[in-house]
């Protein structure tokens, strides 16, 4: 079954979308955890070109 469950999470990755971007991670980590408490979904800080982006994981997307 794992293999089919990985294999399923490559064709269709989970959808992500910026919500902030921050100049160090301690920032990003502190909004995230924030986000989190007052949205209830799932965030994920990942560098970026400049900084440190937040962004939220899965979901749709408009």
């Amino acid at each position: 079954m794992p293999k089919l469950a990985r294999a399923l999470s490559r064709l269709f990755p989970a959808a992500v979308s910026s919500v902030a971007q921050f100049p160090n991670a301690s920032e990003a980590v502190t909004f995230a955890r924030q986000y989190l408490a007052q949205t209830g979904r799932a965030v994920s800080v990942v560098p970026a070109s400049r900084g440190f982006a937040v962004q939220t994981v899965g979901g749709l997307t408009a």
